[in-house]
C-alpha cells in the first residue's frame, strides 16, 4: 500500500470500489468529488475475489499504482488490494480504513444490480451507486424520501451533510398515509428534518408525491416513486435511500425496494444506507 503522505494525517477515507478497472477512471473522480466535498482522504480499492473476477492483488496493486498516481487535486490518497470475499471485506471497511463512504459502478441490470446488492448488504458505511448513464455533478440538488420509520434520521444526518458542505438544496419527498399513526410518525419526522437542516441553514423543499401530478403508481414503494420523479423532471443530482431493515425468505422471490429503485435509475445516482441498530435515534 502506497500513499502520499502519512495515513494519520486524514483519519477518515472515502473508498473507491474499483471491481472492474474498464470503469475505474469515472469511479475514481466521484470518490474525488466526495472527498472534496467532506474534506476526507480516498482510497483506491480493489478486492481480488474468485467468484467474480481472475485479477490478482499483485496484477490490481500494478494497475492501482497507476492510476493513483494520476490523482492531483486530493492531498491524501493511497491504494490498496485486498483478497477474500468481497461482502465480508466490504462489511469491515468501517473499521480496517476508517472508511465512511463507498463509491461502485454498476451496470443497469438485473444481475449486476442483485450482485452489488448482496454484497453491500451488510455495509457499516454509506455506499453511493452509479452507472454508465450518470454524468459527474456536485449535487445542487438533493432528493430525500422520507417514510414514517424512525431509522429515517440518518438519512437526514447525510442530507445535512450535502447541505452543509456541497451547499446542496434538500428535497424531503413523502407521500401520504392512509393509516392516521403512521401519518403522525411521517409529520414528526418531517418536523425533526427541518429542524435539523434549518439549524444549518440549508435551504429545504418539501414535496409530496400527489403534486407530482402522477398517481398511476401511488401504491408503489416511496423510493421507486422518488426515483422516477427525478428522473422524470431531470432536476435532482442525487437520491438518499435507505435499504430495507428486515429481509425475509420472500425475498429471495421478489425485489427489494432497493433493487427496484437502481433498475429505475438511469441519470440519477444513489447513496444507501443500510438500517443500523448501533446508530439508532428516535425521530421525534
Amino acid at each position: 500500500m502506497e500513499t502520499n503522505q502519512d495515513k494519520e494525517s486524514k483519519d477518515q477515507f472515502i473508498i473507491a470500489c474499483i471491481s472492474n478497472f474498464k470503469y475505474a477512471e469515472k469511479i475514481i473522480q466521484w470518490s474525488c468529488l466526495f472527498a472534496k466535498i467532506l474534506d476526507k482522504g480516498l482510497i483506491l480499492l480493489h478486492i481480488s475475489d474468485p467468484q467474480y473476477t481472475n485479477i490478482t492483488t499483485e496484477e490490481a496493486e500494478i494497475s492501482l499504482q497507476i492510476l493513483n498516481k494520476q490523482i492531483k487535486d486530493i492531498q491524501t490518497h493511497s491504494y490498496l488490494a485486498l483478497k477474500g470475499k468481497t461482502k465480508k471485506i466490504i462489511h469491515s471497511l468501517g473499521e480496517m480504513l476508517s472508511a465512511v463512504l463507498m463509491v461502485s459502478f454498476i451496470e443497469n441490470n438485473h444481475n449486476s444490480v442483485h450482485q452489488t446488492l448482496k454484497n453491500f448488504s451488510q455495509s457499516r458505511i454509506a455506499y453511493f451507486i452509479f452507472n454508465e448513464k450518470t454524468e459527474i455533478k456536485p449535487f445542487k440538488n438533493v432528493l430525500l424520501p422520507m417514510n414514517m420509520l424512525r431509522e429515517a434520521k440518518e438519512k437526514v444526518l447525510w442530507a445535512g451533510y450535502f447541505g452543509r458542505f456541497a451547499k446542496s438544496t434538500i428535497t424531503i419527498f413523502h407521500k401520504k398515509y392512509k393509516d392516521e399513526f403512521h401519518q403522525q410518525q411521517l409529520n414528526a419526522n418531517i418536523k425533526f428534518a427541518v429542524s435539523m437542516l434549518e439549524n444549518f441553514n440549508i435551504k429545504i423543499n418539501i414535496m409530496n408525491y400527489s403534486e407530482t401530478n402522477n398517481n398511476q403508481r401511488k401504491n408503489a414503494d416511496l423510493d421507486v416513486l422518488a426515483i422516477d420523479y427525478a428522473e422524470k423532471c431531470k432536476y435532482y443530482d442525487l437520491i438518499i435511500c435507505q435499504t430495507t431493515k428486515n429481509k425475509s425468505i420472500l425475498n429471495l422471490f421478489s425485489q427489494l425496494a432497493e433493487h427496484k429503485t437502481l433498475l429505475h435509475s438511469q441519470s440519477v445516482p444513489v447513496l444507501f444506507l443500510n438500517p443500523r441498530d448501533d446508530l439508532f435515534v428516535l425521530c421525534e
